[in-house]
């Protein structure tokens, strides 16, 4: 979510991804001095949990449909997406959200992530259409080739051919959502009081939610944009990245492996955009694509279906990395390493953005933006900071997806972690402040980074936070300062990463960061 209150911009994380805002926004809010956003990833007892943390521009009044309210005239709120999948509620957030919107249709603001877009999916391929196709016919995960297929799915335990059954295969195999079944199942089991919920209520919900205008998923993304630019910073769900850079896809884009090259040369692609026009085209595209998929949900003669150019848009080999959607910066729950950036491969594309190129850093800031905050891959405990001063008037990018960032609690992969991130944008200058808690330990921290651009009347912030220190022969990130005055700093790769606090006094921090830096 982001939201905004008391002439401050705020930014609160599991994850990030944001709507195209003008400038003109937080004056036409009357904001001071700037705007407090907040923004967070899908599942519903996390957000309850930022809606009562004493920390939310939220807050609930009585406990009717309209209960949950901005707390003030100068409040905005963006929810950053990934609604979809993380527990038993998706129903009811979703409910929350966009009703929350359609009551402050000015101030607050829901953003795409992959996981609302290929949603989109099902509709085609629950279609009469598809049911009255073979298995060996069903729609292929292409861009995944490791992937049970449809037919090997229905092999294993002589299961039927039915739509409760290719539900649960895609879920499982090509969506990457193999508890989401039994969540949707769950919370049924909440909404009736616990009555016991059949496959085929669990599968009626799903197609209710992507058909129906009132659907959970149909009326998110009704509600929904792709990306954020606000004062200096940017938001984007997964990464800024440099194939993306003013480019909008082509209506005409197939849900395919593309090429770069292709994709450019297809009818009413757009290429060149600077960063306000890009953002504002991206979200325009997005509309008319889900305007497409309401419009013509199932397959077409030809083989195409509606919003199809958008569900490649979550793709990272059909838009070969061309995205802001699905690419990343983060790699073993860390700012990532050359190696991740320039030799490993994933879905056989980069498998990292670079957070420091050259190509991206001026592009942002000749459109006056200094920051870029992310989500979409977790980063595990805590925000993953990236802070220099080799740009003048610092640059920085935050990721802030903490999702699975427990290692104690299986059924909650947050544990009991929180995180806000908050912008305070003036005129020329910002400021971020991350406060939140560990999930495991439980341990508070409350830091405020270096003010970008001309920093006359900020608070002091950290220098250290956002940097890498040399610690014996390995170097780490430093993620946050505690309350209790000792820094965390980690390193990771792939999957894992490790994590160790350490007193101010005990390192000392470089920049640029190494770990970046060409050879």
């Amino acid at each position: 979510m982001i939201s905004s209150t008391n002439g401050q911009v705020c930014s609160g994380v599991p994850s990030v991804f944001l709507p195209s805002f003008l400038p003109s926004f937080r004056n036409r809010l009357g904001f001071p001095r700037a705007s407090r956003w907040r923004t967070t990833r899908g599942d519903l007892e996390t957000f309850r949990r930022y809606v009562d943390s004493g920390h939310s521009v939220l807050r609930r009044v009585g406990t009717g449909a309209s209960s949950l309210q901005l707390c003030s005239d100068q409040a905005a709120f963006v929810f950053g997406g990934d609604l979809f999948d993380r527990g038993p509620g998706d129903l009811q957030l979703a409910k929350e959200l966009v009703g929350l919107k359609q009551r402050y249709p000015d101030r607050v603001f829901l953003l795409m992530g992959n996981r609302d877009i290929n949603k989109m999916r099902l509709t085609a391929e629950l279609s009469d259409y598809a049911m009255n196709r073979t298995p060996s016919e069903a729609f292929k995960p292409w861009w995944d080739n490791k992937a049970m297929d449809l037919v090997k799915y229905l092999r294993k335990d002589n299961k039927e051919d039915s739509r409760v059954n290719r539900l649960k295969w895609m879920l499982h195999h090509t969506l990457g959502s193999p508890a989401a079944f039994d969540f949707r199942r769950k919370e049924l089991a909440n909404f009736s009081r616990g009555l016991e919920i059949s496959d085929e209520e669990v599968l009626e919900s799903f197609l209710e939610s992507v058909l129906q205008p009132e659907g959970a998923v149909q009326s998110y993304l009704r509600h929904a944009q792709l990306g954020l630019v606000i004062g200096d910073t940017l938001f984007v769900h997964g990464a800024a990245e440099e194939r993306a850079l003013g480019f909008v896809p082509s209506h005409q884009t197939r849900y395919v492996k593309n090429k770069r090259e292709d994709l450019l040369k297809l009818p009413g692609s757009q290429k060149g955009l600077d960063l306000r026009q890009w953002i504002d085209a991206l979200n325009r595209f997005a509309e008319e694509e889900v305007n497409a998929w309401c419009l013509d949900p199932g397959w077409q003669p030809c083989g195409r279906r509606g919003g199809e150019a958008l569900m490649a848009y979550q793709s990272r080999p059909a838009m070969a990395l061309s995205t802001v959607v699905v690419s990343s910066y983060v790699d073993g729950k860390n700012m990532p390493t050359r190696k991740a950036i320039d030799k490993d491969v994933f879905e056989g594309q980069r498998k990292c953005s670079d957070p420091l190129s050259k190509t991206v850093v001026e592009y942002l800031l000749r459109g006056g933006v200094r920051r870029v905050v992310v989500g979409h891959k977790p980063c595990g405990e805590a925000p993953a900071v990236l802070r220099t001063e080799t740009v003048r008037g610092g640059y920085e990018v935050i990721s802030g997806d903490t999702n699975y960032a427990s290692i104690k609690d299986e059924r909650h992969m947050r544990g009991g972690a929180w995180c806000e991130v908050r912008l305070s944008l003036g005129a020329v200058s910002s400021q971020a402040r991350l406060r939140g808690a560990l999930p495991d330990s439980g341990e508070r921290y409350d830091v405020r980074l270096m003010p970008l651009g001309k920093s006359d009347g900020w608070p002091p912030g950290d220098p250290r936070v956002g940097r890498q220190a040399k610690v014996g022969q390995e170097w780490l990130w430093v993620r946050l300062k505690l309350e209790n005055g000792t820094y965390l700093l980690s390193s990771g790769r792939n999957r894992s990463s490790n994590s160790t606090t350490l007193k101010a006094a005990d390192f000392e921090v470089t920049d640029p960061p190494p770990a970046l830096m060409k050879s």
